[in-house]
């Protein structure tokens, strides 16, 4: 079985995750590599590979430190994200830690052009398309964003997804205030504000518990169709409606 490490790292906004299983590991999105390194060592593990969801500094800045820790691991990245990586697209497939880890290349634009995520196992790791209720500032377009994370509203709810960044309390106010009648996200309100008060990270969550409460998946959704209009009369397609939640958001 996979175990999954969520690591803090620059300052605790960021995480790093680790996929172990026996002494092997798998290194996704360092950003810092002394985090990594530390739970490397404290486990001691093998670096199996180190995989990358984009290019953004905060995801990628301590991947030479980390390889030089470990210099037989293997770096598998999107395009345009690191050089000699193993290039990986939509459709492609990963087979790690002994097979233990299958994954399926997702490609997933709009916070990156060549963002991608990797899907398996029960797990996603989804770096920064989406967010615990909410998702990424875009680099992409609206249609490309929604589209991504429209490829999520097809995997299994029970999937727990593992993202870049510890978001969740602040995006949950913005979500109450594009949903106020959502009892759903009231209730994973006081369950993160809770979490958070301990110091606990509330990564991983589920897919199905964001199906309910993000309003960056929930496009089809009345009250969200409603609040999209109130901002954007015309807003009536999905990728409208998406993009006048996502423009509120952004300016909140």
């Amino acid at each position: 079985m996979v175990k999954v490490l969520v690591v803090p790292a620059l300052g605790g906004g960021n995480y790093i995750h680790i996929a172990v299983r026996g002494g092997r590991a798998v290194v996704v999105d360092p950003g810092e590599a002394a985090p990594a390194l530390d739970s490397l060592a404290r486990g001691g593990l093998e670096l199996e590979a180190v995989l990358l969801t984009h290019r953004h500094a905060d995801h990628i800045g301590g991947v030479a430190e980390t390889l030089a820790a470990h210099p037989r691991a293997a770096v598998i990245a999107p395009e345009n994200t690191w050089a000699g990586a193993r290039v990986v697209g939509e459709g492609d497939s990963v087979s790690l830690l002994d097979g233990a880890l299958e994954l399926r290349v997702l490609s997933t634009p709009g916070h990156t052009l060549e963002h991608v995520s990797f899907f398996g196992g029960g797990i996603l790791f989804c770096g920064d398309v989406l967010f615990g209720c909410g998702c990424g500032r875009l680099e992409g377009t609206m249609a490309q964003a929604r589209g991504s994370l429209a490829k999520f509203r097809e995997l299994p709810g029970e999937t727990l997804a593992y993202c870049g960044h510890e978001m969740t309390e602040a995006n949950i106010r913005f979500a109450l205030a594009a949903e106020p009648g959502n009892r759903y996200l009231r209730e994973r309100a006081r369950e993160v504000k809770a979490l958070r008060a301990e110091g606990r990270a509330t990564v991983p969550f589920s897919l199905a518990g964001e199906f309910a409460t993000n309003p960056f998946l929930r496009w089809d959704a009345p009250e969200i169709i409603a609040a999209a209009q109130k901002r954007e009369p015309n807003a009536k397609t999905p990728d409208e409606v998406f993009g006048a939640i996502r423009r509120w958001k952004d300016s909140f």
